[in-house]
């Protein structure tokens, strides 16, 4: 779905920082030896099954603007009053500076108290709410991680970013929300109160990430685990979820 919107919106005036991969290895690396990793050898089936991965905040907010209005759906970051519509570095401060406008209908990144409620199943009554993980008190069950896509070493198929939906999903039926890649969520990272409704600091230099990804501990993959990063960078584990009101 990234490369589909990816590839439209670029003829439609859109440009990013970065074009995006199809979950691990890095740019470069088809000749590193990285046997049946390699992209160069997955098949096109395998290929757009795997997260996109190596973008930034800043392109994820354009390409949801993108595939609003694809879809026939009103976009929903502006800055100055126009749709944004470039994630590159020389458009950096309009990005960082971006309105978000949830009266429109578009899609967009979730805030992180949504990503949290999706992710532990958005039913408080229930006794899966208070799971560690998203859908099991196991990390096996549903998370791509270190154990499983780590430890393989990076010969092995198994290694890195895998395919989407392939662990159990959660009681809302949301697949990978614990492990596989980091989501960016549209909250600048700041101190958040434990049991109170997190809004998001007003400004900052980093934008949070939440679930984990497919080199991290249990430990960082679970449904309360907060992270963050500059809303410039991209890597090998960050990739993101959308969602449309």
């Amino acid at each position: 779905l990234w490369k589909e919107v990816y590839d439209w919106a670029v003829t439609k005036g859109y440009t990013f920082a970065n074009a995006g991969k199809e979950g691990y290895p890095y740019e470069g690396d088809a000749d590193a030896g990285k046997g049946t990793d390699d992209p160069d050898n997955w098949t096109e089936a395998e290929r757009k099954s795997r997260p996109v991965t190596m973008i930034n905040w800043r392109d994820a907010i354009v390409w949801c603007n993108a595939y609003s209005e694809l879809s026939g759906k009103t976009p929903v970051y502006y800055s100055g009053g126009a749709v944004l519509k470039d994630s590159q570095d020389v458009n950096a401060t309009a990005c960082d500076a971006a309105e978000m406008d949830t009266t429109k209908n578009g899609y967009r990144l979730p805030t992180e108290v949504e990503w949290e409620y999706a992710a532990r199943g958005g039913d408080q009554g229930a006794g899966s709410w208070a799971y560690t993980y998203a859908g099991s008190e196991t990390s096996g069950d549903v998370a791509w991680y270190k154990v499983n896509a780590e430890d393989v070493t990076s010969s092995n198929p198994a290694y890195g970013a895998h395919p989407v939906g392939t662990k159990t999903a959660n009681s809302a039926g949301l697949y990978d929300m614990s492990g596989n890649v980091w989501e960016w969520c549209w909250d600048w990272y700041g101190t958040i109160t434990s049991g109170t409704l997190a809004t998001g600091a007003v400004s900052g230099w980093s934008r949070v990430l939440r679930s984990g990804g497919w080199y991290n501990s249990a430990s960082r993959c679970t449904v309360a685990i907060r992270s963050l990063n500059s809303p410039s960078d991209g890597f090998d584990d960050h990739g993101f979820r959308f969602v449309c009101p």
